[in-house]
């Protein structure tokens, strides 16, 4: 009996502090027009995954991807208070005065939110090297603006083009969670109000 009941005061304290954690929603990443990736290397999906595993490897924040099948998603569009055309990717860029991102992550009770667009991606003529251009975006949610923002261009190579695409999802999610957590533990060593 006091085994249980120690047991179930360590859950308790253990869901409690991750509780206090933030919500931090990461949007898929998204290729912009300038980007193209042959459709059977799944980029955008395997690249928003990637980038997701990589943030939840960081301590102090919940991590959890956008859905379309969310909850308080589906609740939103059945109420009509939230436009379906906000649920396609890319996800940076705003609807109205509003950021797309920002609307989003607030139906889903988000504390802060990032969002990833490949600006241009390009494959060598031999397919063993590929080249992108990444923005990443980082937002806080209740105060619905944009905190931080950072680019970077990538290389990587590859035995082929899948191979050389693999790498790059790699790079591109290590990076993604690196520069997220750098702007958002900038922003939040600022004073109120700043």
């Amino acid at each position: 009996m006091l085994l249980a009941l120690l047991l179930l005061f360590v859950a308790s304290l253990a869901l409690a502090q991750q509780a206090r954690k933030p919500l931090l929603i990461t949007f898929g990443v998204g290729l912009g027009e300038r980007a193209t990736a042959p459709e059977e290397f799944r980029f955008e999906p395997r690249a928003s995954a990637a980038l997701r595993k990589a943030l939840e490897g960081f301590e102090g924040y919940r991590v959890v991807p956008f859905s379309r099948t969310h909850p308080s998603v589906q609740r939103a569009l059945l109420e009509r208070s939230l436009p379906s055309e906000l649920l396609l990717p890319p996800f940076t860029g705003t609807i109205g005065t509003e950021f797309k991102v920002v609307r989003l992550a607030k139906v889903m009770r988000g504390e802060f939110a990032v969002s990833v667009i490949v600006d241009r991606l390009s494959f060598s003529g031999d397919g063993k090297k590929v080249t992108a251009v990444l923005i990443y975006e980082v937002y806080d949610v209740e105060k619905a603006r944009m905190v931080g923002t950072s680019g970077a261009t990538l290389e990587a190579r590859g035995v082929d083009q899948a191979s050389a695409a693999d790498a790059l999802i790699e790079a591109l999610s290590k990076k993604g969670a690196e520069d997220t957590l750098g702007i958002l533990q900038e922003y939040l060593k600022k004073p109120p109000g700043k």
